[in-house]
């Protein structure tokens, strides 16, 4: 008796790690606000910095559900910190050719819920601080399509 012969599939599995040291910053995640269409009158697009839900006003339509908020990570020993940035950010279209838009941002500490923080402590035991971002941005009326970007700056100062 025959058998047929066995087959196997092969695929490639992507492994990823983050190896920090005390007293580091680093983004896990961009602010996104996803794709919309912008109408005959302006509106708005927010990301909501703690939830990370994405809502719309005036003539922005919201398509898909691509949107989410920046998430940065800091970790020290026992530390006193402060956090500061940007307070809004503008995008430009990829390529020119368009008004840019600009966003105000929003931050938003996963533990603590504020800008200052005892890493170490019983607060905060592991001393890792999950910091998010999210924003407002202002889409004028009639916008260009296209892809827009922009860069912002978080700062976490260890005391």
């Amino acid at each position: 008796m025959l058998c047929a012969p066995a087959h196997a599939a092969d695929t490639n599995v992507t492994a990823n790690a983050a190896v920090i040291r005390p007293n580091t910053l680093i983004k896990t995640d961009d602010l996104d606000f996803g794709t919309l269409t912008s109408g005959p009158t302006g509106g708005t697009v927010s990301v909501n910095a703690v939830s990370g839900a994405r809502t719309s006003t005036g003539g922005v339509t919201l398509v898909g559900t691509g949107a989410q908020r920046a998430r940065f990570q800091g970790t020290g020993g026992i530390l006193l910190i402060t956090v500061s940035g940007s307070t809004s950010v503008t995008l430009a279209r990829v390529g020119g050719g368009a008004p840019n838009m600009t966003a105000s941002l929003v931050r938003a500490a996963s533990t603590s819920g504020g800008g200052i923080a005892l890493l170490g402590s019983t607060l905060l035991p592991s001393g890792v601080q999950t910091y998010f971002i999210g924003g407002t941005l202002t889409v004028p009326a009639n916008q260009p399509a296209g892809d827009y970007s922009g860069t912002f700056t978080l700062t976490v100062n260890y005391l």
